[in-house]
């Protein structure tokens, strides 16, 4: 399935949602606007085949969650996001939706089921997660509905200073989310090194670091300590808010990078 114009793949604003419209509406309209007054390109699709490809491309690993061929999702419960200038392919983003009836999202990570549509087939042998502490606790309580944030890639000369497209990108991507899907929050799962080395805290606004998760893949043995990091329905929408009202601009200047970082 093709990309889209971003605003094109927003739809109507769920029910849940509805006395929100004109917030969420309008910080998607400063995302667009804002892109495009700096020349850039900003597309969205729906189904994660395409956004697969997309990471392909660029050469960044694709997660299961994004992959059908582990983790099927229907269409319409997958945004990829996929920003471009002159010089190709800038930055991508995803996020799929999660349904859960009798299980909690940290039952979905402790089996794996969350990658996979049948981890003891699918997983690599010997892969296993272990979640324990603050990130247990807090995964155990997610029993209805979440968003998973995952493939964000940002070409090498736009990182850091240069740009702000990893905030945006997520509030690009969160009030898209809410636009479609409702009162919903975020949860995503990154290396403990990168929180310890303040990357996580320099690039992204994320409510919740919480520890512990024991990931081991025999593919990447160096690679086992993680955290979950989440934003409630709430914050998302308190994120929705200070964006529509421009508190946060699409590139860093110099001025306002105490307040930003």
């Amino acid at each position: 399935m093709a990309e889209s114009a971003f605003l094109a793949g927003i739809g109507p604003i769920h029910a849940e949602c509805e006395s929100r419209r004109g917030e969420i509406q309008e910080s998607l309209i400063r995302v667009d606007r804002d892109f495009h007054q700096r020349k850039l390109d900003l597309k969205a699709c729906d189904d994660i085949d395409t956004f697969k490809s997309r990471l392909r491309e660029v050469g960044k690993y694709v997660p299961s969650a994004f992959d059908s061929q582990f983790k099927p999702a229907k269409v319409g419960d997958c945004i990829g996001l996929t920003v471009r200038d002159a010089d190709g392919i800038a930055a991508t983003i995803g996020v799929r939706l999660y349904r859960f009836t009798v299980t909690s999202l940290a039952d979905q990570l402790e089996t794996l089921s969350l990658f996979y549509s049948n981890p003891a087939e699918q997983m690599v042998p010997g892969e296993r997660m272990s979640i324990q502490g603050d990130a247990d606790a807090y995964a155990s309580r997610i029993g209805e509905k979440v968003y998973w944030t995952g493939g964000l890639w940002v070409r090498p000369d736009l990182r850091g200073r240069q740009t702000n497209f990893p905030k945006i990108l997520g509030i690009a991507a969160g009030s898209m989310a809410h636009a479609r899907w409702g009162r919903v929050g975020m949860v995503s799962v990154t290396e403990k090194v990168m929180v310890e080395r303040g990357l996580v805290s320099k690039s992204y606004d994320i409510q919740h670091i919480l520890d512990s998760i024991v990931w081991t893949h025999p593919a990447r043995p160096e690679k086992r300590e993680w955290v979950l990091i989440a934003k409630d329905s709430d914050y998302i929408a308190r994120q929705t808010l200070s964006h529509s009202a421009g508190d946060v601009p699409l590139v860093y200047r110099e001025e306002e990078r105490r307040r930003i970082a």
